[in-house]
């Protein structure tokens, strides 16, 4: 018998299907999706002290922040809240996928958590960018994150993510 399946709203590093699969094995990308009423920052403080990627609610229906919906196994997402930690879990977290609503699980950080003039690494921003192009999202919300100033790493060379990427 099959296990339960719930989706999965990843934006930011965990769009790139090998860096999701890595922490949820059973890990299908379904399409691209939107949450509107939300943007994407990088305000979440990593153990290094760089930015990592956080959706933060707004009252502004212009916002919207792009994702992949991810069909993950019900048995992993324990796994995945001891990777997403710093984070909240959202079990209800509505994006807009084909045109449709849809009901999904994401994590979000809590705006006191927030911390100003954080940067990402290259490497983090780069497997972003991955990620997005990876699903094929929208060309300007690419640019968007291309652009991010980053801070350099010297880990950037072997990050295991961005090696043999088509």
């Amino acid at each position: 018998m099959a296990s339960e399946t719930i989706l999965y709203f990843a934006y930011g590093s965990n769009m790139l299907l090998q860096r999701l699969t890595d922490r949820c094995p059973s890990a299908k990308a379904v399409g691209v999706a939107t949450a509107g009423y939300h943007y994407i920052c990088f305000g979440l403080a990593g153990k290094d002290g760089s930015g990592k990627a956080a959706i933060v609610k707004t009252q502004n229906q212009d916002d919207k922040v792009f994702g992949v919906v991810f069909e993950i196994a019900q048995t992993e997402l324990a796994d995945l809240d001891k990777f997403e930690m710093k984070y909240k879990r959202n079990d209800n977290f509505e994006v807009v996928m084909d045109g449709q609503s849809l009901k999904t699980i994401t994590y979000y950080v809590v705006e006191t958590k927030l911390e100003i003039g954080l940067l990402p690494t290259d490497w983090y921003r780069d497997i972003c960018v991955a990620g997005a192009k990876q699903h094929s999202l929208d060309a300007d919300y690419i640019a968007e994150l291309e652009a991010l100033i980053v801070r350099q790493d010297a880990d950037n060379e072997g990050h295991k993510y961005l090696l043999n990427l088509a």
